[in-house]
C-alpha cells in the first residue's frame, strides 16, 4: 500500500486549524487512512492510503477530505481556470503510438522545498497508481518560459530526431540510443517494443519537450528560479490522462498557483480544452444507498452526507432520485454502489447503529472450518504451509506446466501492472513450483502446501468467474516418489474421518509422468489429480530433483 509522510504543521496551514497528533490518529480512519507511524519530536506522521485514491497522494488532497470531515469547508472544492494562449497541436501519426495528451499551464508558482518535493512525489505515484509505470500515462513537467509555443505532439522514426535528455551525459542522443544506453531509456524501452515510429514533443522552433514516456529534454530542466510551469501527459488511454492531469493540477492550485487552460488541436478532429475540472454527474437512488447501510436516511440528511466527504448533491427530477456530483480528480467513482460508502462517511461510521445483538457469537463457515482443519494435518505430515498471490502469469502457469490454454477460458488482468501479474490462477500447483525455484537451494527435502483461492469462470455466476478453495502440496528431494504422495493423500483423508469415499484412478496428465499419475475420485466425483511431476516442468522451473505432488478441489470434498 502507498505511503506519505506528513508535516503536521504544513497539515494544519492547509487545513486551516491547529491539529494534535492523538486526534489525528483517531480522525484519518474515518477518511480512509491508516496511521503508520508517528514522530511527536518532529510532529511528523506517515499514512497510508488505498490506492484506489490517488488524489490522497499529496498533502493537499488529504487536507481536502480533513476539511470536509471538520466540516470547515463543505461540497465541492472550487477551482478557478483562465483562459489561455497555449495551444497543443496533436499530429495524426500518434493515433498508433500513444495517441492521447492533456496538458494544463500553471502560472506564478513559489514552491518552497516541502513543495517540490510533494510535486516530484505526486508525480511518481501518480505514475504507478493511475499510469501503470508509465505504459498508461506518462507525466512530465516543464519550464515554460523556457519554450516558444504553439507546441506540437508527433511520431518520429527513432533516428530523425537527437537531443540532448534529462540526466544525460551533456551529449546529443536520438530517440534510439536513449533507449539503448540511458537509464531512463533502457528502464522503459518496453512500452515502445515493436513501434517504427516513436512519440515526440516540440515547440515552436521544433526544440524537444519531451520523448514520452521515457525522459524530458533537458531543455525545460524545472529549477528554483521557475514561475511558470507546462505540464502535459500522455497514454493510451483517455480517462487515465485526465484524471492524472486533473489530480495533479487541483494539488498545484492548493499550492496557490493559477491554473490555464490549454487548448489541444487533433488533426481532422474537434479541438478540446485541458484541464477540465468540471464535476461529474451521477443518478443515485436513496432507497438503494439505505438498503446498504441500513438507515431511513431523508434526502436532505443524505445531501448533507455527500457534502461533507467534498461531493455536492441536489434533488432529481425523478422520484427517489438524487443528482450527486463527483470531482474531476475522484476516479474512484465507477459503480452507484461506491456511492453507499461516501455516505456512510459523511454520516460517521461510528454513529451507524449496532445490529449485531449483545451475546451473539460468530462461527467460521463450514469450508473454512476444513481449511483450518486440514492446515493442522498436513503441518502434522510434516509439510510446511506457504501463501501466495492469486495473481498469476499465465506463461508460468501453463506453458511451464505443460497444459495448453486459450486466453478466452482465463481470468485476464486488464492493463497488469507487470507482466508477472496478468491472469488469475486457476489451481495453486504452479505456484508451489513457482516456490520450489526460489527456494531450490535449501535443505531437501522440501514438503510444503498451500490451502488458497482459485478463480474458475462459471458462465452460471453473475460475474461469470467463481472461487474455489484448494489444497496442493509437493514434496522435492532425490527420491521423491508417487507412494510417498499417495501415502501423503491418504493420511490426509484418513484424518478427516473419509478414507472408505476416496479413490485414485489411473489417468493421462501432461505436467505429470505418464503411467506415475491419477486423478483423485471422492464418492465418484473427481475433486484431483496426484502423480510424479513430468522431466519437462521440473527443467522449466530449474529444478534438479523429483517432485510429487497433489491438488484437490476442497469445495468437492466438503
Amino acid at each position: 500500500m502507498p505511503t506519505l509522510d506528513l508535516k503536521i504543521e504544513r497539515l494544519e496551514r492547509l487545513v486551516g486549524k491547529s491539529l494534535i497528533i492523538s486526534d489525528l490518529e483517531y480522525d484519518l480512519q474515518w477518511i480512509s487512512l491508516d496511521l503508520e507511524d508517528i514522530n511527536e519530536e518532529e510532529r511528523t506522521i506517515k499514512v497510508e492510503y488505498n490506492p484506489n485514491r490517488p488524489d490522497f497522494s499529496s498533502p493537499e488532497g488529504i487536507s481536502r477530505a480533513l476539511k470536509g470531515y471538520y466540516e470547515l469547508e463543505l461540497g465541492l472544492p472550487k477551482f478557478e481556470l483562465s483562459e489561455g494562449t497555449i495551444v497543443m497541436n496533436v499530429d495524426e501519426k500518434v493515433k498508433d503510438v500513444r495517441p492521447y495528451i492533456v496538458c494544463a499551464v500553471i502560472k506564478n508558482i513559489d514552491l518552497d522545498d516541502d513543495e517540490v518535493a510533494t510535486l516530484m512525489n505526486i508525480q511518481e505515484q501518480l505514475h504507478w497508481a493511475v499510469g501503470r509505470d508509465r505504459k498508461k500515462v506518462a507525466i512530465g513537467v516543464h519550464d515554460l518560459d523556457k519554450l516558444k509555443p504553439p507546441f506540437r505532439y508527433t511520431a518520429v522514426p527513432p533516428k530523425e530526431v537527437s537531443f540532448v535528455p534529462l540526466h544525460g551525459d551533456g551529449d546529443p542522443m536520438d530517440l534510439e540510443e536513449i533507449l539503448k544506453y540511458h537509464e531512463k531509456g533502457i528502464q522503459y524501452a518496453h512500452i515502445l517494443d515493436g513501434m517504427e515510429n516513436f512519440p515526440l514533443l516540440l515547440d515552436n522552433d521544433d526544440q524537444v519537450i519531451s520523448f514520452p514516456p521515457v525522459i524530458n529534454g533537458i531543455l525545460t530542466t524545472v529549477t528554483d528560479d521557475t514561475k511558470n510551469l507546462f505540464i502535459e501527459m500522455t497514454g493510451t488511454e483517455e480517462k487515465s490522462v485526465n484524471l492524472a492531469l486533473n489530480i495533479l493540477t487541483a494539488m498545484l492550485a492548493d499550492t496557490g498557483a493559477q491554473l490555464e487552460i490549454v487548448k489541444i488541436v487533433y488533426e481532422g478532429k474537434q479541438e478540446i480544452t485541458t484541464p477540465n475540472l468540471d464535476p461529474i454527474k451521477w443518478d443515485v437512488d436513496i432507497k438503494y444507498i439505505n438498503s446498504y447501510l441500513g438507515l431511513q436516511l431523508s434526502a436532505t440528511e443524505m445531501i448533507g452526507c455527500f457534502r461533507k466527504v467534498r461531493m455536492d448533491a441536489q434533488k432529481s427530477k425523478k422520484k427517489g432520485i438524487l443528482e450527486v456530483f463527483v470531482p474531476a480528480f475522484r476516479g474512484d467513482i465507477i459503480h452507484p454502489v461506491d456511492f453507499t460508502e461516501e455516505c456512510a462517511m459523511g454520516y460517521g461510521y461510528f454513529n451507524l447503529p449496532l445490529t449485531i445483538k449483545e451475546g451473539c457469537m460468530g462461527q467460521y463457515h463450514p469450508i473454512q472450518s476444513l481449511a483450518n482443519k486440514i492446515r493442522t494435518i498436513m503441518v502434522g505430515a510434516g509439510y510446511l504451509e506457504v501463501l501466495n498471490f492469486i495473481l498469476a502469469n499465465s506463461e508460468k502457469h501453463y506453458d511451464f506446466m505443460n497444459q495448453k490454454y486459450e486466453e478466452k477460458s482465463l481470468v485476464q488482468i486488464t492493463n497488469p501492472v507487470s507482466k508477472e501479474y496478468n491472469t488469475l490462477r486457476t489451481k495453486i500447483l504452479p505456484k508451489l513450483m513457482e516456490t520450489l525455484l526460489f527456494n531450490r537451494s535449501e535443505e531437501k527435502p522440501i514438503r510444503i502446501f498451500e490451502v488458497g483461492d482459485v478463480i474458475v469462470l462459471d458462465s452460471k455466476e453473475e460475474t461469470g468467474a467463481r472461487r474455489d478453495l484448494h489444497l496442493s502440496a509437493v514434496s522435492y528431494h532425490e527420491d521423491a516418489n508417487f507412494t510417498e504422495m499417495r501415502s501423503t493423500l491418504d493420511f490426509l483423508i484418513t484424518a478427516l474421518g473419509k478414507f472408505g469415499d476416496l479413490n485414485v484412478e489411473p489417468v493421462d496428465d501432461s505436467t505429470y509422468i505418464k503411467g506415475r499419475c491419477g486423478k483423485i475420485l471422492f464418492k465418484k466425483v473427481k475433486i484431483g489429480e496426484i502423480g510424479e511431476i513430468h522431466p519437462e516442468v521440473i527443467e522449466n522451473y530449474k529444478l534438479e530433483f523429483p517432485v510429487v505432488a497433489f491438488e484437490i478441489d476442497l469445495q468437492k470434498l466438503l
